[in-house]
């Protein structure tokens, strides 16, 4: 039997590629550009998939190994594969939420060494990432990454993936799923360190649908359902809409939050966001507003890291809820209302809101509304965006970009 070529699709390959030989088969690593786009997350997934599938084309390939610390590069690299269509494994990122996710959907090995078990499904022609990821996975990896505590970045790469593969009702699944879907293990509890990726999902079997894995069928490789997690930690994400314009937004809330009230401080930019909390011109009592950073607007997603941690420094963090039509840092517990649909860069509501408007967000019926009347709203001038120039990647993007709940991927 000829040796089989391992493509080893990851920033940092050494080590990957070392085993691999170890395991008898021939590393192969195809050369990914350094340089990318100046964007969001969703906009470097998308530039991470394109060139890993290019690059894949023109090698004679068996099997992928893809391995990524990054969650939108990583992302990339499973939406190549399944362009691909080779037998895939995806090693076991250090993000606990997304590494469940990949679990969920097949890819990524619970006990297995994935470099020992690539070659193996090279050799044997093992289960096509095709094969695996369909609705019944994609449904158990929306349920597994949200017992962990995932947030909507999972949500959009998780839609990214299910457009990829024409999956039809995914976001019917994600809006019927994800609000009932409780945080059951925080990743750096004494429970988790435990039993880990594999013990989470054996918690659920019950709920989690019988699908196949690169290991097998997902119950044959889950060990014995281990003792509940000892949280009460209800936090859960819920969708938000406005009846009558349409608005729709994801927000994390617990057991105990009712409602959000908050008079609007509004702008259209992380940047100046960050310096007016920076300034001191942010107040307990303010909603910070921060529009323009939707799929358009960024362009490509942004994830307001730098916002986070002026409120951290501030000390505000906690009393300040954030309305975005952008995504929260991957580890708050905070309160962010994110993700806003339509975004600002569409001439939706957050694009037409001004300092100085009331918005409340009754959690119980999931509504958003403002004290604004509907014909005010409507006559002012919305949100522009910075024209996008040029025929370059970016600006191709930031033309034709899908909402975030859609995948933020190419129109």
């Amino acid at each position: 039997m000829p040796t089989p070529r391992i493509g080893v699709l990851s920033t940092d390959v050494s080590d990957l590629t070392d085993r691999i030989r170890e395991m008898g088969g021939e590393p192969v690593s195809p050369i990914l550009p350094s340089a990318r786009p100046k964007g969001g997350i969703a906009l470097a997934r998308e530039w991470v998939a394109d060139a890993a599938h290019i690059s894949c084309s023109h090698v004679c390939l068996d099997a992928l190994l893809v391995a990524d610390e990054e969650p939108e590069d990583l992302a990339g690299l499973v939406l190549a594969s399944l362009r691909l269509n080779l037998p895939t494994v995806a090693h076991p990122p250090p993000d606990a939420s997304l590494f469940a996710a990949l679990a969920a959907l097949g890819l990524a090995p619970l006990a297995a060494d994935p470099a020992e078990l690539v070659v193996e499904v090279a050799e044997n022609d093992g289960a096509r990432p095709r094969k695996l990821v369909e609705d019944f996975s994609l449904a158990n990896a929306l349920r597994a990454a949200y017992s962990l505590g995932g947030g909507p970045q999972t949500m959009v790469h998780l839609a990214a993936i299910a457009r990829e593969l024409g999956s039809l009702g995914f976001d019917q699944m994600l809006r019927v799923l994800v609000p009932e879907t409780t945080l059951l293990a925080e990743p750096g509890s004494p429970w988790f360190e435990e039993h880990g990726v594999a013990g989470l999902l054996a918690h659920l079997g019950h709920t989690l649908h019988e699908t196949r894995t690169v290991e097998g069928g997902l119950r044959e490789v889950l060990p014995s359902a281990p003792p509940a997690p000892p949280t009460s930690d209800e936090s859960r994400l819920i969708f938000l809409r406005g009846r009558a314009s349409g608005t729709e937004a994801l927000c994390r809330v617990t057991a105990s939050d009712e409602e959000i009230t908050g008079e609007c401080r509004v702008h259209y930019s992380e940047e100046s966001a960050a310096r007016a909390v920076e300034g001191g011109s942010i107040a307990p009592g303010s909603l910070l507003v921060v529009g323009g950073c939707g799929p358009r607007g960024a362009p490509g997603l942004s994830r307001l890291d730098r916002l986070a941690e002026a409120l951290r420094e501030s000390g505000l963090e906690g009393s300040i809820p954030v309305m975005t039509d952008g995504l929260p840092p991957t580890e708050t517990r905070e309160t962010w209302i994110s993700l806003v649909s339509p975004e600002a860069a569409r001439e939706s509501v957050i694009g037409r809101l001004r300092s100085g408007d009331s918005l409340r967000m009754d959690l119980l019926e999931g509504r958003i509304r403002t004290g604004v009347k509907a014909g005010e709203l409507e006559g002012r001038k919305p949100y522009e965006p910075p024209r996008p120039t040029g025929a370059s990647y970016a600006a191709r993007y930031a033309r034709s970009a899908l909402p975030a709940l859609e995948g933020a991927g190419f129109g």
